[in-house]
């Protein structure tokens, strides 16, 4: 291995400019941006300067700093590394190499290593168990994503008490996504569904503010209908710079039907009661970051 990521390092180098990195492998394509992923806290610095480097997309910066800690055993050092290589980021492209390093990531427990091997084997049509052990491995080391793949698997097999759990401890890390799901699956009572449901919008959970402005409508409440139909379209109406203008021709194209059937004074005063509820929603308004392929954080 140590050879190979030397001779990486030293051929002729390609593009280091790239945005965005997409790793690709038979029918496997996984769309990637430069976000975040955990690293471990490292004493010496040279993992975080590698990291930044890589997010910045100075690559071959990161792969000169990575190769040794790689080398090293260095589990996200490994991961990045072998997404640059499966891209030619910043080295010349060697997916035999790359696929390699990944599997040795996913072998030390990088949680992200795992769940794109996962992927990959979900794209070769692999045995399930497989697939299945690949996201265990995952979601062991806390990553929520996985956990949702193994709560829908555990539902499709009518474990629904393990997929419960599974969904708890991924809301419990902070996916709205879960709550979501717990809402439409595993709440008994109406209130606890509209609880489950307003938590995951107010982490940016858009299916759920669409569940909410239908649940609006049905009980005649035009106003929340409107404004979770405005969420769930994704408006922005927690940035500071909005165009407000830009903002209601918006809710009117996307969420005008929910109160197209009140008269134009009533109509004005619902689109009063709206402008509320959103101010009143943003203000505690915590969009989550979903996880990508490849990303740093």
């Amino acid at each position: 291995m140590k050879n190979m990521i030397v001779n990486f390092l030293n051929a002729p180098r390609i593009g280091s400019t790239a945005t965005g990195l997409r790793l690709s492998a038979s029918a496997l394509v996984i769309a990637t941006a430069l976000t975040s992923i955990s690293a471990p806290a490292l004493a010496a610095s040279a993992l975080d300067d590698g990291m930044t480097a890589y997010r910045q997309g100075d690559f071959e910066k990161s792969a000169a700093i990575f190769a040794p800690l790689a080398e090293n055993g260095d589990a996200t050092a490994q991961y990045l590394l072998s997404c640059q290589m499966i891209n030619g980021a910043g080295i010349p492209p060697n997916e035999d190499t790359g696929w390699d390093l990944m599997q040795k990531a996913a072998h030390n427990r990088q949680p992200d290593a795992s769940i794109i091997l996962a992927r990959k084997a979900e794209a070769s049509q692999a045995p399930k168990d497989q697939i299945r052990a690949l996201y265990q491995q995952s979601a062991d080391q806390g990553e929520t994503q996985a956990m949702l793949w193994l709560a829908l698997d555990a539902m499709d097999q009518g474990q629904n008490d393990t997929a419960k759990t599974l969904l708890e401890k991924a809301w419990e890390l902070g996916d709205p996504r879960a709550a979501t799901l717990l809402a439409n699956r595993f709440t008994k009572t109406d209130s606890g569904r509209y609880q489950y449901l307003r938590a995951a919008a107010q982490n940016g959970e858009m299916r759920a503010a669409a569940y909410l402005a239908e649940e609006a409508r049905s009980v005649n409440d035009t106003a929340e209908a409107v404004g979770w139909c405005a969420i769930a379209t994704g408006l922005p109406g927690h940035n500071e710079d909005v165009d407000w203008k830009t903002i209601g021709d918006a809710v009117e194209k996307n969420c005008g039907k929910f109160d197209k059937d009140l008269d134009d004074t009533a109509r004005a005063a619902n689109r009063e009661r709206v402008d509320q509820f959103l101010a009143t929603f943003f203000e505690n308004y915590k969009p989550w970051t979903p996880w990508k392929a490849c990303a740093v954080r």
